[in-house]
């Protein structure tokens, strides 16, 4: 698709939802950009410095490189949030009853278009949380049956298997993954070495919170599936932060954040099955309505917020004008740009595999040897008003670092200036 082509599709894509605040982003300043994402900006501190200031409006008062929590909406993704409020606030249950699901069914098969699935495969919820809650609580396991998971795995997740394991009886096995393994076969090989007879289902994180490991997810997959083990995927920080298809997983659940790098308001996220697999999960809520291959029948928690809704075709229409594979390109050079130079100050340790590009892109993290990390959280911020956050490890606790599109190379010579002042 040439340029042109692009900006009458979303011309076309905003004409139809008149409701919708599409309207709202500065048209002119998307034409402009549109088509200037190309490899050689990546390096491009002028550009991005033109960016941030066209579409982001963040404190000066810090660098915030903790973006792994939520994604700060761009300048037209949060005016047309304020805008959904605005509109549905005046109009109220009219539009509710009476327009709103046109336009979700709109909304809903561009979310199909972007995640590379069938809209009838997907289902918003509020977060990833609830989207692999609706998963977990939907197979069927019962006494007896295994489950893998991942030391690094979202504590929410654990949880929720450890309750399974209270009420039903399932079996827990808890493998530890490298750090910074050498090979896809060394991390495979931990999966492996669990796997029994009585194995049901393998948790994965795509891409780990904790410090940014990519996770071979496909290689899980096609390992193991056609053992009858399901792989069921927490994508809430690899969805719209690298480039990937939801279909190229070969997994069948996935959970998703469309709050984290998709920079929708908070209080959005995605669950995927795949169509032929939404039977066999046994709805949370009740639901005595849908056919059991509706996947609307798995989401009967009542009302979201409807405006958070209303924004996600502004939040694609945004990651749509950068384009992931630019998007991904720039995060994981801003991560190499401060890794690369971190490995290298004494008592410092990367805890982030960063020699493959597979391997890690926006998140990293790292430990200094005899500091607390409290004391490095705190030092960076009160001395270098630069803003990370602790994580725990099993046997340590790290810094993770997580710059977003709006940071430079002139912000991680601080949180580098900041790193050795910490460690000398």
């Amino acid at each position: 698709m040439n340029r042109r082509e692009l900006i009458k599709g979303l011309g076309m894509a905003s004409a139809s939802l008149p409701f919708l605040a599409m309207n709202f982003r500065p048209e002119s300043t998307f034409k402009e950009w549109i088509g200037t994402f190309t490899d050689d900006k990546v390096k491009d501190e002028a550009y991005w410095k033109k960016f941030k200031k066209e579409f982001y409006d963040v404190s000066k008062d810090f660098i915030n490189l903790e973006n792994g929590f939520f994604g700060v909406q761009s300048v037209p993704v949060y005016k047309a949030y304020l805008k959904n409020i605005e509109r549905l606030n005046m109009n109220s249950s009219k539009y509710l009853r009476t327009e709103y699901g046109n336009d979700l069914k709109e909304i809903m098969q561009q979310l199909g278009e972007f995640s590379g699935v069938s809209s009838e495969e997907l289902l918003i919820t509020r977060n990833a949380t609830e989207a692999m809650n609706i998963i977990i609580n939907g197979l069927d396991l019962n006494e007896g049956d295994e489950v893998i998971l991942h030391k690094q795995d979202y504590y929410s997740m654990i949880e929720a298997f450890e309750m399974l394991e209270r009420q039903k009886g399932i079996k827990i096995k808890v493998i530890k993954v490298p750090l910074v393994p050498q090979n896809d076969e060394e991390i495979l090989s931990k999966y492996e070495a669990a796997v029994t007879p009585k194995t049901k289902c393998i948790l994965v994180t795509h891409m780990i919170h904790l410090t940014g490991q990519i996770m071979p997810v496909k290689k899980i997959a096609d390992k193991f599936k056609p053992r009858g083990i399901d792989v069921i995927v927490d994508a809430a920080h690899s969805f719209a932060q690298v480039d990937y298809s939801l279909s190229d997983l070969n997994c069948d659940f996935v959970g998703v954040n469309l709050h984290k790098w998709f920079g929708n308001p908070l209080g959005a996220g995605l669950l995927y099955v795949k169509r032929d697999r939404i039977k066999d999960l046994k709805p949370m809520f009740g639901d005595s309505s849908k056919e059991e291959g509706d996947i609307r029948r798995l989401g009967h928690f009542g009302t979201l917020s409807v405006p958070i809704v209303m924004t996600i075709p502004d939040a694609k229409a945004f990651n749509d004008m950068v384009t992931i594979p630019l998007k991904e390109k720039r995060l994981r050079y801003l991560q190499n740009y401060w890794t690369k130079e971190a490995t290298g100050i004494p008592k410092v340790t990367v805890t982030t595999p960063t020699s493959d590009p597979a391997r890690s892109c926006a998140i990293a993290s790292f430990a200094i040897e005899g500091m607390k990390t409290e004391d490095v959280i705190s030092g960076l911020l009160e001395r270098h008003k630069v803003f990370t956050v602790i994580r725990h490890l099993e046997d340590q606790d790290v810094v993770r670092v997580t710059p977003n599109l709006y940071n430079n190379t002139a912000e991680m010579d601080v949180l580098l200036e900041g790193i050795k002042d910490l460690a000398s």
